[in-house]
């Protein structure tokens, strides 16, 4: 029984730190899509590259290839 309710909590433990861990990982996702979207409008407006880089924290290759 004790072996079972140890089980339950590491599982438990477990599941609660990946949920954590994929919120996380889905933000951080989130926040670079939009500073490509932020990017990608910048260039269509004639934003200077490094200009953009500077400004969304996108490197000027990734700019480049928007």
């Amino acid at each position: 029984r004790d072996l079972s309710a140890a089980l339950d909590t590491s599982f438990e433990d477990g599941m609660e730190k990946g949920i954590e861990k994929g919120k996380a990982e889905g933000l951080a996702e989130g926040k670079i899509e939009e500073q490509r979207f932020i990017a990608t409008n910048l260039k269509k407006q004639g934003i200077n590259i490094e200009t953009i880089a500077q400004c969304t924290g996108l490197s000027v290759e990734e700019i480049n290839g928007l």
